[in-house]
């Protein structure tokens, strides 16, 4: 999830990989980070806590919590994403940003 929110959010790489079909979320223009570093990762269901990916079609709610970098600081962000498996692999179905409003103290 790193990569993604990473690309998603600074611009710098291909967010289409990680999203399944069908999956076109709003592009982030202009990009308002320079770098994306993902802190945390909390599964809400078990089946997202497995190494193994489970068979095609499961779904899984995570919150990914992360710093990201701009030109005044670092802001404190939180993530939920929905996550599809297919083909041995997960891929963002839906993200809604779950930052309080006015983003929380700066580090």
């Amino acid at each position: 999830m790193g990569e993604f929110l990473a690309a998603y959010l600074t611009g710098a790489g291909e967010v289409d990989r990680y999203l399944a079909p069908g999956v076109r979320p709003t592009a982030v223009s202009p990009a308002p980070f320079t770098a994306v570093t993902v802190r945390q990762i909390s599964a809400i269901e078990e089946a997202a806590a497995g190494n193994e990916v489970p068979g095609d079609g499961t779904r899984v709610h995570i919150r990914a919590t992360a710093a990201a970098q701009d030109t005044t600081g670092r802001w404190p962000l939180a993530y939920e994403l929905t996550l599809t498996a297919r083909s041995g692999r997960w891929e963002v179905a839906a993200l809604t940003s779950a930052t309080s409003q006015g983003g929380g103290p700066r580090s």
